[in-house]
């Protein structure tokens, strides 16, 4: 059963919401951004996640989100980078193998925040010039939202490993379908 789950995961191929133009009221798109990119969504929720587990209360998500802006500001600044997008599906891929590999899980929950930079650069390449800081204002809130939710999912896991596995293997699938879509 855990296979045809899998396998229809990775069949479905989500249009990618998370990055429309954000001029028509870049608020609401900045607070939707997070919520609509599974991309961004599975990383923010892993490291909320992976701070819970490693004992890092909420130095990680603040690091997280400090990561995320500085991005952003970056994108905004200078523009595209080459090979964004691989370095955000590997930011998944990372998460996944903290939640699977629970001996490593503290030095992979390190580079999370070197990975959210790059989140953060795409968040300020998509949003339009002139709107960029009201869309920021959104995609950081939502964010901060969304980093706090993950660490209170990962101290209800904390005693679970194998909830623990199985979002990780989500983890992994959501890696899967963001590298189809």
């Amino acid at each position: 059963m855990k296979k045809i789950l899998v396998l229809a995961l990775l069949m479905v191929a989500l249009p990618a919401f998370a990055h429309p133009g954000h001029d028509s009221n870049p608020l609401q798109d900045g607070l939707l951004h997070p919520l609509t990119g599974l991309d961004h969504l599975l990383m923010l929720l892993g490291t909320g996640v992976l701070a819970a587990l490693t004992g890092r209360t909420l130095s990680l998500p603040l690091a997280t989100l400090s990561a995320m802006f500085g991005g952003a500001v970056l994108g905004h600044l200078f523009g595209d980078l080459v090979g964004v997008e691989t370095l955000i599906t590997l930011s998944l891929v990372v998460a996944a193998c903290a939640m699977l590999l629970p001996s490593r899980q503290a030095l992979l929950a390190l580079i999370m925040p070197v990975f959210a930079l790059f989140h953060g650069w795409a968040h300020g390449v998509e949003a339009t010039p002139s709107a960029f800081w009201m869309f920021s204002a959104g995609f950081v809130t939502v964010s901060a939202l969304l980093l706090v939710a993950g660490f209170g999912a990962g101290c209800l896991m904390r005693r679970h490993s194998k909830v623990q596995r199985l979002f990780g293997g989500g983890l992994l699938a959501g890696a899967a379908v963001v590298l189809v879509g």
